[in-house]
């Protein structure tokens, strides 16, 4: 059996990109499109090729993948390409960014360009920074060369990567990582249609009887005291917080009170309606997860792709891939128990796990861009960043020298969880 090492080069804006969109949304989507793939027999020089979707396909066919174990870095990525894009399923499925959990933790970081330094094997380009916003017919024949050589490149790191890390894998273990990847990119859970529709039909009906027979005003919403008094008439005493102005404590009522957020998730669907009217969303998290299994079915011919990290966690359980604004329990000396998004969270928040509050290593994005460090934030390098010549991207910044300024704005709120997080993206 031979080993093939595969990695695709796919089309990617500042609002269309896998750091806003889960694997399937971003190529399931219209605008996906892969650019050009690199594929490596052996121990060969890589080959690289670039064409329409029939004339790709086509060129893949001749290394019967199928027949072939396929070694990929982030292979959930790359190996849900070949299968939803061009129904193509390996043999067998290896990917370095599993092993490497496993292997290094969070010690090294999972990234092609980390691993490739760990392990002194060669350099990573950064061509890919160069080409945002470009499709494939947007390319000159030296620009799209020069992007094969990038790919072919991320080929030869990668099987130099799995050669070294193959001796500390068993067979089984392998197999373990092979499983994995096929739990998303050969779903097998099915979900029922007609049932999500009616329940949601029902969460939203529910919800809207509940606001008529309450016979609220705008204004019952808005006031602090009002709202709070229809909590408490509903056996939920009202989040507090204390006033950065006065000291004292207030109600913690506002849109950005992670308390207030906490009440979109209460077991009570009464109050995650009431929740909901009082920060003007058009529909609770009940609303938001039941339209997404039937989205995320829709968009697999009624299969639920399920998405988990091999090793995700510390002690070689798995991990969830979730996307930036998913909510997160969390519990610090501070706040004590709280919501927030996972993109918010701090390493001194103990995140539940299902059975308690654990520690943890910092969130982990599986995306399409390296990360990098520049005065104090660690970010993609296209990450906008505000600075004492303007608004520009966090590797203009390093490249200028310029400093990142920090003030008390929503934006200045991103870069601090930026500086609060190691954030690792796929390539």
């Amino acid at each position: 059996m031979n080993i093939l090492t595969i990695d695709f080069e796919t089309f990617y804006s500042s609002t269309f990109s896998l750091s806003k969109l889960t694997y399937d949304e971003y190529i399931n989507d219209d605008q996906f499109e892969v650019i050009g793939v690199g594929v490596q027999k052996n121990n060969d020089e890589p080959k690289w090729f670039s064409g329409t979707k029939q004339e790709t396909r086509d060129w893949l066919v001749q290394f019967d993948l199928d027949s072939n174990a396929v070694v990929m870095h982030n292979a959930m990525f790359d190996a849900s390409i070949l299968a939803f894009h061009f129904g193509i399923y390996p043999k067998v499925i290896l990917d370095t960014l599993c092993m490497a959990r496993a292997v290094h933790g969070a010690t090294v970081g999972g990234s092609l360009k980390r691993l490739a330094e760990y392990y002194g094997v060669g350099e990573k380009g950064t061509e890919v920074h160069n080409f945002i916003n470009y499709r494939r017919e947007t390319f000159t024949p030296t620009e799209l060369a020069a992007y094969g050589e990038y790919c072919k490149q991320d080929v030869r790191l990668t099987k130099q990567i799995f050669d070294l890390m193959r001796p500390k894998f068993n067979k089984t273990e392998l197999k373990l990582i092979d499983m994995t990847i096929r739990m998303y990119t050969e779903p097998k859970f099915m979900y029922d249609r007609e049932f999500l529709v009616t329940h949601l039909k029902e969460v939203k009906d529910k919800q809207r009887k509940i606001l008529e027979d309450l016979n609220l005003t705008a204004s019952d919403l808005r006031s602090n005291p009002k709202f709070a008094e229809l909590l408490r008439s509903y056996g939920v005493e009202p989040p507090m917080k204390v006033s950065p102005t006065t000291g004292k404590d207030t109600y913690a009522l506002a849109k950005t009170d992670e308390g207030m957020k906490a009440l979109l998730e209460h077991e009570n669907p009464e109050v995650q309606a009431l929740a909901a009217a009082r920060l003007g969303v058009k529909s609770s998290l009940e609303e938001t997860r039941t339209q997404r299994l039937i989205d995320t079915g829709d968009r697999n011919c009624g299969y639920l792709p399920i998405g988990l990290n091999y090793y995700g966690a510390r002690t070689g359980r798995w991990s969830a891939c979730v996307v930036a604004d998913t909510e997160i329990l969390v519990y610090n000396a501070q706040q004590g128990v709280a919501v927030k998004r996972i993109v918010d969270v701090i390493l001194s928040d103990l995140v539940w796990d299902g059975e308690g509050f654990v520690e943890h290593e910092g969130v982990v994005f599986n995306g399409y861009a390296e990360v990098i460090t520049w005065d104090g934030i660690t970010g993609t390098e296209d990450h906008v960043v505000f600075t004492d010549v303007g608004e520009i991207s966090l590797y203009q910044a390093m490249q200028g020298g310029h400093r990142i300024k920090v003030a008390g704005s929503v934006e200045d709120h991103h870069m601090d969880s930026a500086r609060r997080l190691s954030r690792t993206y796929k390539k």
